[in-house]
């Protein structure tokens, strides 16, 4: 189970021109709002080493604490989207979901492959499919990722989406048939060949 994972301090800001919003790049800022089902939209900005700092560490998925200047409490919050320039991949804008504990969420969580040293000692090659599965939980059942165990399969086996074990309280809704691996059988080179072939070849 995942607990909040960090808190994110961030203060309020005026709608406004296209010159406010590069100001507030230029003083080190990234624009966002944050929204949410009982929380009208409220445009925000945060430093920009600050959440590069929270994410390069605890990720982009989870729960944060979202400390707004101004405000006595804070609001748990998961990030929605994250826009980023496309030259340079810095953030450029982030939308911020506030959540209630008491009802349900979905929200994307990453597969962590487990066992993978089995299968290399079968000599078996990983092929991976998707990385990610979108779950249903209550905000404190949120899971940090979703184990894959493929240490019993072999060479010609795969597991899907469907295979997965969920946490008790998480219900996984991506597409059950979507392949998250694949074992594959090592790649033969077309210049190996067996001592038969070549004692066959040689006669």
């Amino acid at each position: 189970m995942a607990a909040i994972m960090a808190s994110i301090k961030g203060q309020r800001r005026e709608i406004g021109t296209k010159g406010k919003l590069n100001r507030l790049k230029k003083e080190g800022y990234v624009p966002g709002i944050v929204y949410g089902k009982t929380k009208e939209a409220l445009p925000i900005a945060v430093n920009s080493r600050h959440i590069n700092k929270i994410f390069s560490t605890y990720g982009f998925r989870g729960l944060f604490n979202l400390e707004i200047e101004g405000e006595e409490k804070p609001v748990t919050v998961l990030l929605r989207e994250m826009q980023t320039h496309p030259v340079t991949k810095e953030m450029i804008h982030l939308d911020f979901f506030a959540i209630d504990m008491n009802e349900e969420i979905t929200s994307e969580v990453p597969i962590v492959i487990a066992g993978e040293e089995e299968i290399l000692k079968k000599g078996g090659i990983l092929q991976l499919g998707v990385k990610e599965v979108e779950v249903e939980c209550l905000p404190k059942d949120l899971p940090e990722a979703i184990i894959c165990d493929i240490s019993a399969l072999d060479i010609g086996d795969h597991m899907t989406v469907g295979d997965l074990k969920a946490p008790a309280g998480v219900k996984i809704i991506s597409d059950p048939d979507s392949i998250v691996v694949t074992i594959l059988a090592p790649k033969v080179s077309e210049e190996e060949t067996s001592p038969a072939e070549e004692t066959e070849s040689e006669a």
